[in-house]
């Protein structure tokens, strides 16, 4: 699931907010372009690839290319909001498929270790208590690594905390975006 959000300011700085793939990408653009941005919020995402075990590697990379009901399931918290499922079936059947398991196949061979102490820019982590595909232990170690990061942890959401929780979610960031 990529989810990339950007919010423009007067200053055309933007506020990038990436969900999963995208918080990795929000994650390079924060290391590589900061003068772009006033903050990054990394969402349900991973420092990369070398902080998963092979295992969680072989099980991240088959439950996305067998995709099934049981494993979409997983990726939500065990009670989700009404229609998050059926949302995620959506943008999962919306998507090029072939294209999109290259991603994933290039996101795991590429997207190794990322040098997080240097991120410089006003740093908000979330994560839901029940990702199953990257868990809040290693959102807590992301969180840990960003200098000045925030970290927020959402009760009850899985992977997808954005439709999981989306209040809960949606309070979170529109908190931080209004921190100064």
């Amino acid at each position: 699931m990529l989810r990339v959000a950007a919010y423009f300011t007067k200053t055309r700085k933007m506020h990038l907010v990436g969900l999963s793939m995208g918080g990795r990408i929000a994650r390079n653009v924060a290391l590589h372009h900061p003068e772009w941005l006033l903050s990054v919020t990394l969402a349900d995402t991973s420092p990369g690839f070398d902080a998963l075990t092979s295992e969680q590697i072989r099980t991240f990379l088959s439950d996305r290319k067998g995709r099934t009901p049981e494993s979409m399931r997983r990726l939500l918290g065990a009670d989700p909001a009404p229609g998050a499922y059926e949302e995620l079936v959506r943008s999962f059947h919306a998507l090029r498929q072939e294209s999109y398991f290259k991603t994933v196949e290039a996101s795991v061979a590429q997207d190794r270790a990322a040098p997080l102490e240097r991120i410089r820019v006003r740093t908000l982590v979330i994560v839901g208590t029940e990702d199953s595909v990257y868990p809040p232990a290693m959102a807590r170690d992301i969180a840990r690594r960003i200098p000045g990061a925030k970290l927020v942890e959402i009760d009850g959401a899985g992977h997808l905390s954005n439709l999981d929780r989306p209040e809960e979610f949606n309070a979170a960031l529109q908190s931080f975006l209004e921190e100064r």
